[in-house]
Order: structure tokens, then sequence, then C-alpha cells
């Protein structure tokens, strides 16, 4: 099992002219490479020390996916790192099992 947490109040932004909300997008990427996820829409908090050692926080929401190879979490992360250029964010924070992972553009 692999979970991911992206910032609520960006799921839902628009993007550039015709495109899907990342919220869409991320339903779209792991409906077609995945077939199945979980959201948690009720907000998880985050706290972590900005490069300036600045306290920041923000709310999450929770993404939850299973898959049954390497090559498929590789493509997951790949698209975190898109996600956070999409995003304008430094790193999206994932766990897989015991460990985790800040997922940088």
């Amino acid at each position: 099992m692999t979970v991911f947490y992206v910032p609520s109040h960006k799921l839902d932004a628009p993007g550039p002219t015709g495109a899907q909300s990342p919220r869409a997008n991320i339903h779209e990427f792991l409906m077609q490479h995945y077939r199945a996820y979980t959201h948690t829409p009720s907000p998880v908090k985050g706290f972590w020390m900005s490069e300036a050692g600045a306290l920041m926080h923000d709310v999450l929401e929770r993404f939850e996916v299973s898959f049954g190879s390497e090559r498929e979490f590789r493509r997951l992360v790949s698209f975190l790192r898109e996600l956070c250029r999409e995003l304008n964010e430094d790193a999206i924070y994932l766990t897989r099992g015991e460990l985790s992972y800040l997922v940088s553009r």
C-alpha cells in the first residue's frame, strides 16, 4: 500500500486554459494505471520546516493506492514529481509500507 498527501486548497484550482483540476488529474491517472484507489477528503494537517527555518503547515488530503511491481511504483513517483511542478510544491509526502519519502520536483 502506498499513500500520498496533497494540499487541500490546491486540489480544485483550475488548471491552465482547458486543463483539468489537479483532483481530476489524480483521479484519471490512478484509475488509468492502477484501476482503484481510496481518497480521504477529511483534512490531515502536515508540519515541516522551510529552508529558512520557519515552521510551515498545511491541510492535506490523503490518497491511497496499491500495485504489484517496482515499475508501477516508479510510474507513481514520476507522476507525483510532475504534480509537484504543477502545484508549485517543493515536495509531496509519500509512504510505502513502513518507508516514507519526500518526492520533489
